[in-house]
């Protein structure tokens, strides 16, 4: 997480004198083409637990089963459903059962870029054990957490405050391609619930055994509402092949519930707490064909006194797309004007011209 935000702070800095260098910016359109696609890649939801009592940052993944899904988009409409793969018996063994309902949609529109996500996740391994078991090693099972649970409701929303020198769609949904580089400043607000419970600690026994750690939550409940800024870049390298980003840090009102673990106490609070949402992709968007990596995160936090929980959300996945012109279809202008109706075209932008 740290070589990542690094990361994100260093692309930040260095795009953003550069991002309007170009006067011409060039995005090409698909108004009337349907995108089917599929994509294979894991969700995940990280739980991190920072404390000074800790020789390193203490960190639960769930099994790394990859999702399969098939889906299209038009317009600013996309639908898909995806299948988590099967994990074998040697995988079961090695990182434990995790039971996960994980949804996601992401809505790009010309000036909107909108995410809502739904995620539960029963079933968690330390994925760091070397920091903490001196006699562990990369054949033994990974310590597990059978009861940790997660879930987390989150929605979010950014304004892009230069449509004509970015694209969303050409970044992310790939109704449109930029053939130019070019980037936009975003704002907007964002919403979540989280949750991280367990039956008896947060923290496994086998790790608590290994360390003065003094942590007594079974569970801690927050949500959040708050506003961000930040950016939009994306960079064309001949023409149809691409690099994204979008980094969106925000601040938030936040109210907290701890439960503790020795003697069933609640604890309510509020605070002010960072949360950040950070999108990738990478690949080449051609006039027929559209493929390459797409990344997802989403992040937030909580303090316990000298503790801090970090919740982290998201996907990493790999995709491909293929675009149906409808040109001739005319039952498509009724669906166009359904879709584009005239109190929502200053978001969703004028349907498309038809013969």
């Amino acid at each position: 997480m740290r070589m990542l935000r690094g990361l994100i702070l260093i692309i930040f800095i260095s795009i953003s004198p550069f991002a309007h260098s170009n006067d011409t910016l060039r995005i090409i359109s698909f108004p009337k083409h349907i995108h089917l696609y599929t994509k294979i890649g894991p969700t995940f939801s990280q739980v991190e637990i920072r404390n000074p009592d800790l020789p390193e940052n203490l960190l639960f993944e769930p099994n790394p089963q990859s999702l399969i899904g098939f889906g299209f988009s038009y317009s600013w409409l996309g639908l898909g459903v995806s299948f988590t793969l099967p994990s074998t018996d040697e995988f079961n063994n090695k990182y434990g059962k995790t039971q996960k309902f994980d949804f996601e949609a992401h809505y790009t529109m010309p000036r909107l870029m909108v995410d809502l996500t739904l995620k539960s996740y029963k079933g968690f391994y330390v994925s760091n054990p070397e920091d903490y078991i001196d006699s562990w090693n990369k054949n033994d099972p990974f310590p597990q957490a059978p009861n940790l649970q997660t879930v987390s409701l989150a929605a979010s929303f950014a304004y892009v405050f230069s449509p004509d020198r970015y694209s969303s769609n050409a970044a992310y949904s790939f109704t449109q391609a930029m053939r130019r580089s070019g980037g936009s400043w975003v704002a907007g607000g964002f919403f979540s619930i989280n949750g991280v419970v367990s039956d008896t600690s947060i923290i496994p026994y086998t790790i608590r055994q290994n360390t003065n750690l003094q942590f007594d939550l079974k569970g801690v409940v927050f949500s959040n509402f708050g506003v961000s800024f930040g950016y939009s870049n994306l960079w064309s390298i001949y023409k149809k092949n691409f690099i994204a980003f979008t980094f969106l840090p925000g601040v938030s009102i936040q109210k907290v519930t701890q439960y503790s673990s020795i003697n069933e106490t609640e604890k309510v609070y509020n605070t002010v707490s960072p949360r950040t949402i950070f999108r990738f992709s990478i690949g080449r968007n051609g006039d027929k064909y559209y493929s390459g990596l797409t990344t997802y995160l989403e992040s937030s936090s909580i303090k316990n006194l000298d503790s801090r929980l970090l919740l982290s959300s998201g996907h990493f996945e790999f995709f491909f797309g293929y675009r149906i012109d409808t040109d001739n279809w005319k039952f498509m202008k009724t669906v166009d004007r359904i879709m584009h109706p005239r109190f929502l075209r200053f978001a969703s932008g004028k349907p498309p011209i038809r013969d």
